[in-house]
């Protein structure tokens, strides 16, 4: 190739780099064009049909003048009233000047008066959305959404999007409530054979504390006398029948839920002592064997059995009591399993006939009846859920706490 031809080549080239990088750098928005959403939240409004309220994040060194701001410097809360999600993004495009960004949120908070007219609309227009993260956490509010989003103030994380990400883990260690995404909400509504759940969540102060020093776990979020700066908390779990909020489940009700669901990692339950009056043991437990679930039609009702095997170890109890005795150790398998078994008649019969809300997939099992998805849906699954009956077998296995031994015998 001769120098003519090459020099004509390289100017082709720098042409096409030139014309290619113009291009990327009036076409790609910069960051001091956008508002990144951390969080956004769904209330009732008063003269419209929808109050939505935005969590943005604020870049570092700039200070936010809102009145509106949350108490973390590194988020700012606004909210408008509007007929649509769409409509009140476009409203704040304007009052912002800036272009409101979806692509970073990590969750969708709804107050409990929303969800129970139905939510439906509003998850089909953020699924639509391609900006918005369909593996964002969704959680109910009992509160409204504008203070809940207010007070999500991470108290040992800086950074507001850190702590959407981190918190809702929380149920991995504590068995009170689900991690549930916006992607698995909306396939439940979707779907044929189970109804949706959500986290619930509310904002904890003193006026909401119930105080049950050894009930903690039957308490909703807002509920924990938890003492110390205002903040939110996520406990429960909200219970949908389609797209409406139906009802609530405590945080043991939630360890119930998981377990019947084989989707507890481990919790810890609070059980009367069996030995002593007045005592209480506190159990780790986890779930040893998966949870076998069968069921089978009745005179077109059905019945339903759960065989659970339990793992637990103990974590706290009276030094009087001798872990070296088999007795004893058997007193208290014995005790567990009927405190276990008791509970989970009450979460199944409670979601069944109090909320008709089939949230464990048992509807999956009864498929092996029909013959094709038509005959399934003409039988109403949602209709016959609320007549169903249960039998639950608990068997737990006590095992060595480590820690916790016989002392007195060790200083004899």
């Amino acid at each position: 190739m001769n120098y003519k031809a090459q020099k004509f080549f390289a100017i082709i080239i720098l042409t096409i780099l030139l014309i290619v990088s113009s291009s990327s750098y009036y076409g790609i928005k910069g960051i001091d064009n956008l508002a990144y959403v951390l969080a956004i939240g769904l209330d009732i409004g008063k003269d419209n049909k929808l109050k939505l309220s935005l969590q943005m994040s604020v870049p570092n060194g700039e200070e936010s003048s809102s009145s509106s701001s949350s108490q973390s410097s590194s988020s700012v809360v606004n909210s408008i009233e509007c007929t649509s999600i769409n409509s009140g993004i476009s409203l704040f495009n304007s009052f912002l000047g800036k272009e409101v960004t979806l692509s970073h949120c990590k969750v969708l908070v709804i107050s409990e008066e929303l969800a129970s007219k139905g939510i439906s609309e509003y998850l089909y227009t953020l699924t639509n959305d391609i900006q918005f993260r369909t593996d964002s956490n969704i959680i109910i509010s009992k509160c409204d959404a504008e203070s809940f989003l207010k007070y999500s103030t991470p108290l040992l994380d800086k950074v507001s999007a850190r702590y959407y990400e981190i918190a809702p883990t929380s149920s991995e260690y504590t068995g009170y409530t689900e991690s549930i995404t916006c992607n698995e909400f909306f396939n439940s509504i979707n779907d044929k054979v189970s109804d949706p759940i959500a986290i619930l969540g509310s904002i904890n102060v003193s006026d909401t504390h119930k105080s049950s020093l050894n009930k903690n776990s039957y308490l909703l979020a807002g509920q924990t006398p938890i003492s110390g700066e205002t903040s939110v908390e996520t406990m429960g779990l909200a219970v949908f029948s389609d797209d409406k909020l139906v009802g609530e489940l405590t945080g043991l009700e939630s360890i119930c839920h998981l377990i019947i669901s084989n989707k507890l990692e481990n919790s810890q339950i609070r059980i009367p002592s069996p030995i002593e009056q007045l005592k209480y043991i506190d159990l780790y437990i986890e779930i040893d064997k998966n949870t076998k679930n069968s069921l089978y039609l009745v005179n077109s009702s059905p019945y339903i059995t759960s065989n659970v095997k339990i793992s637990a170890r103990i974590q706290s109890l009276n030094s009087n009591i001798d872990l070296d005795n088999e007795t004893v150790i058997s007193k208290i398998e014995a005790y567990a399993e009927k405190y276990l078994e008791y509970n989970l008649y009450n979460y199944l019969y409670k979601t069944s006939k109090s909320f008709n809300a089939d949230i464990d997939n048992f509807g999956l099992y009864a498929l092996k009846y029909f013959t094709n998805i038509s005959d399934f849906e003409k039988y109403n699954w949602s209709h016959h859920y609320k007549d169903a009956f249960f039998k639950v077998n608990v068997d737990v296995e006590l095992r060595s706490s480590y820690l916790l031994v016989n002392t007195s015998k060790e200083e004899e």
